[in-house]
């Protein structure tokens, strides 16, 4: 199966039962591509959520339709664990098949609250890396690394200089990848292991995008003035360097000796991105 999608599809047979029962704790029932594909087999799918309001539905709907020997698939939908299926009307549980759905089966081995904190658009490309790169039962730590690495293209354990995660940052930021909170912890922490960035702001610069873009104007001015003093050409024009130029004070900690731009291979990206960056509109 190369979808986690697929897992819950294939509990979907037209025609084998009119009524189906699924405690959905996690709503992935409400993921836009499991209605489609629940839909598109014909089912309809109603939540229990009031009881005087499903009564209504289920009898107007769906039983009058039964009674006339019509048939259709029905799905109640209820956001609580299988357990909680008990709790449901008698006259629903005797009629209903059972199905129960959660990130614990779709993925076994990793962390269950680690895996409920992504969106759900995030599941896709964690599913596939469970596939590609089988992981062994993993706690809530390595599972924080595996989504960052697999499903974020960051991999904390390389990143041994500024340039690293400067590089890092600047990708993420400028896509304005949204990355749960849990994850970003995990990264500062590691990144935390590394003396290189104990002064850096990192609980801001790593999850605020406009911080991280101020971030960089305040220094770059001052790279500038290296690369001069240096007797590097300067490869923005002095509009630019204007442009970047803020008279808002320096307000961050980390000393600008230890924040260097001067890497060969994304020098040119970042310098364009950064002034790109100060005009563009931030993603949403």
């Amino acid at each position: 199966m190369n979808s986690w999608r697929d897992q819950i599809f294939k509990e979907f047979t037209p025609r084998v039962a009119r009524l189906t029962l699924v405690a959905d704790p996690d709503g992935l029932l409400l993921e836009e591509g499991i209605l489609h594909g629940i839909r598109e087999q014909g089912f309809e799918l109603i939540p229990y959520e009031d009881h005087v309001a499903f009564r209504y539905a289920y009898e107007s709907k769906f039983r009058s339709r039964w009674d006339h020997g019509e048939h259709t698939d029905l799905v109640v939908v209820l956001r609580s664990p299988s357990s909680d299926l008990d709790s449901l009307p008698y006259d629903l549980l005797q009629a209903g098949q059972r199905l129960s759905f959660n990130l614990g089966d779709l993925f076994p081995n990793l962390s269950y609250p680690v895996v409920a904190a992504l969106d759900a658009q995030d599941l896709d490309a964690l599913y596939r890396a469970q596939l590609q790169h089988p992981p062994g039962n993993m706690g809530d730590n390595a599972t924080k690394e595996f989504a960052l690495r697999h499903v974020f293209e960051i991999a904390p354990e390389l990143i041994k200089q500024p340039s690293d995660l400067l590089r890092v940052l600047l990708r993420r930021h400028y896509r304005g990848q949204r990355i749960p909170a849990i994850l970003d912890q995990r990264f500062i922490q590691v990144l935390r292991q590394n003396g290189l960035f104990e002064k850096w702001p990192l609980d801001k610069i790593i999850s605020d995008r406009e911080a991280f873009f101020a971030f960089l104007q305040e220094r770059w001015p001052a790279f500038l003035d290296r690369m001069a003093a240096q007797g590097q050409p300067k490869r923005v024009s002095e509009r630019q360097r204007r442009l970047t130029d803020s008279n808002t004070p320096a307000h961050w900690t980390c000393p600008l000796t230890t924040t260097t731009f001067a890497f060969t291979s994304t020098t040119c990206s970042l310098r364009d991105c950064f002034i790109q960056c100060l005009t563009i509109t931030p993603a949403i």
